[in-house]
């Protein structure tokens, strides 16, 4: 597709972003997009939010707990969008946010190549208790085209404390996922491509492809150990996951009223 008619699209998109509307999805717009069309639009997204002056901050994986034939797809993380646990969200400043509990890695050194999952799991990298708030701001989505252009649907990543990956299983960390003190879903690591790490490991192959890298520091959210649960007033405010001897981690929303930003 031209790039003209993708900045276009692109436009739009981060338009609903920054606005927090639902606007028709892009592939209702334009039936040919394409996967990769899509990844350009959700980079020309991020580059207009970065000249802006928003940094990198990571990556989020999405369908990595779907069956075959599922394929993952990526959102880019901005450091306005990481979070440290108990971290409190205006529900105005989204369109229909939810909530599902994942495992968080952060990378502890540059990784020039993609790297196996044996090399993850011995490399100086950390991992934790996380949350992402993901939000659809299309219409009426249809499928991973539709997503990945809306940066694969991320809003928020919200972090709890970090361990080295070494003193822990990944594959075997169970986590309950509640709000409003009332139980949603439980998980379990290996729900993800068998351990979260191997969604890593897949998302270095990715990024390798695209002529980019896993960076230290980057937080990267591995996919859904407990499925996605809708932000709902009034008892569905206040999100907690318990991750066992990895920790817990939290987030809340308020009603209250936000300022758009241009």
């Amino acid at each position: 597709m031209k790039t003209d008619r993708l900045g276009e699209l692109a436009r739009e998109l981060g338009d609903a972003w920054a606005h927090a509307v639902a606007i028709p999805a892009p592939s209702t717009l334009e039936p040919s997009l394409g996967i990769e069309d899509a990844y350009s639009i959700q980079d020309i997204v991020i580059a207009d939010r970065v000249e802006r002056g928003r940094s990198l901050a990571g990556w989020k994986l999405g369908l990595t707990s779907a069956p075959p034939p599922a394929t993952p797809i990526v959102g880019t993380l901005l450091d306005d969008m990481v979070l440290a646990s108990g971290a409190d969200l205006a529900l105005a400043s989204m369109v229909a946010p939810m909530v599902e509990a994942e495992v968080v890695v952060r990378i502890g050194a540059n990784i020039e190549t993609a790297q196996t999952l044996a090399e993850l799991e011995r490399g100086p990298h950390e991992v934790g208790p996380g949350l992402e708030v993901i939000d659809y701001r299309t219409t009426d989505s249809d499928g991973v085209v539709d997503w990945i252009a809306d940066n694969s649907t991320v809003a928020y990543a919200v972090v709890g404390q970090l361990i080295p990956v070494t003193d822990v299983d990944p594959s075997a960390i169970e986590v309950k996922l509640s709000a409003g003190g009332r139980r949603l879903a439980t998980g379990r690591g290996d729900l993800v491509m068998g351990n979260p790490l191997a969604a890593v490991s897949w998302l270095s192959h990715h990024l390798a492809e695209r002529g980019r890298r896993l960076q230290r520091g980057d937080i990267v959210l591995t996919g859904s150990l407990t499925g996605h649960h809708r932000v709902d007033t009034p008892d569905q405010m206040d999100f907690a996951a318990d991750f066992g001897d990895l920790g817990t981690v939290s987030v809340s929303f308020h009603t209250w009223a936000r300022l758009d930003v241009d």
